[in-house]
């Protein structure tokens, strides 16, 4: 038998009793949401990664096989996953002196745009401060899942980590993460999200954006950015979607890497959505419509349009996540 199938034994410190194990679930997010590019992320429902953690005597961090949407590239090296890097940081906050044996139940497929490694990175972070008997509030915890993210990403963001963590509708500064905002929604938002089958490494998508951009482009977008923000807090859909698709900087460059995106942008404004637009480096696309049962009849036509291009698709029905990370 070779190494690759010698099945995986714990040792005597990896055997804990279930009271002594906690599960975390760290929801997927939106972010950019049109002209919020690095600024603004929505926390949502249906999605996510789930993190086993218990402490162990001997000091470091293992992580462990995981399941679930399983892939070779995601790092058992806890330097270079995003869970445990957060989970470090914690245990360094804390002046803990234990250790911390992890294991990731993906649900969330590598390279889809909704968050990924920002899921992983909130849970591992939040499952630790459950272990130490939750010494540290979501907001005492922005450095350590801002650190875990910037594993994956390689500089640190907050626009999918901070709505992951809080929940809801979160607004934070390029140039300093740890400086954020949240935004009250009135109201639900539904929500319908397509995740084509092809995978956009965010590293990847930023190396093809401009240096430099028109002025002309610039002012817009922070106008267009603006009066997006005081739809939200209005709840005014119609108004989000508007100006969600009103994007100059970032968006139409990056809808080069997904080959389906104009004929399910087409498709989800033909079927009523008041808007369409890729999250993050994409390729997942979301729409935003006024109720869930519209939420329906769109999805299946940016589904349908999506296939028709040749790039099979999954996708649901979901709406905005005031909770943020929690118990399993």
């Amino acid at each position: 038998m070779d190494e690759s199938t010698t099945p995986y034994t714990l040792t005597r410190e990896e055997h804990r009793p279930a009271s002594e194990t906690v599960a975390v679930f760290g929801p997927a997010s939106l972010s950019n949401l049109g002209p919020g590019f690095d600024t603004l992320g929505l926390c949502i429902r249906g999605m996510g990664d789930v993190v086993d953690a218990w402490l162990v005597d001997t000091p470091g961090i293992q992580v462990l096989p995981g399941e679930g949407l399983v892939d070779a590239s995601i790092p058992a090296d806890p330097a270079k996953n995003t869970a445990a890097r957060a989970a470090a940081v914690v245990l360094e906050q804390a002046g803990a002196t234990e250790g911390l044996i992890l294991r990731l139940r993906k649900g969330i497929p590598l390279g889809s745009g909704i968050g990924g490694s920002a899921a992983s990175a909130v849970a591992g972070a939040w499952a630790t401060n459950l272990l130490l008997g939750q010494p540290f509030s979501k907001a005492e915890l922005v450095h350590a899942v801002l650190e875990g993210e910037g594993v994956a990403s390689g500089s640190l963001h907050g626009d999918n980590v901070l709505p992951a963590l809080f929940g809801g509708l979160v607004l934070t500064s390029p140039t300093d993460p740890a400086d954020y905002r949240r935004v009250s929604l009135p109201r639900a938002m539904p929500l319908a999200l397509v995740l084509p089958r092809i995978e956009i490494l965010t590293q990847e998508a930023r190396a093809i954006l401009p240096d430099a951009v028109p002025f002309c482009h610039a002012v817009y977008n922070a106008a267009d950015l603006a009066f997006m923000l005081d739809a939200f807090r209005e709840g005014d859909w119609a108004t989000v979607g508007r100006h969600m698709m009103r994007d100059r900087l970032v968006e139409p460059v990056r809808a080069s890497l997904v080959p389906c995106y104009e004929a399910v942008r087409r498709a989800a404004l033909e079927a009523g959505a008041w808007g369409c637009a890729l999250t993050g480096s994409g390729p997942a696309m979301f729409a935003v419509v006024e109720t869930p049962a519209q939420a329906a009849q769109v999805l299946a036509a940016m589904q349908a349009a999506c296939r028709k291009t040749g790039v099979d698709a999954d996708g649901f029905v979901t709406e905005a996540d005031a909770d943020g990370v929690r118990r399993a």
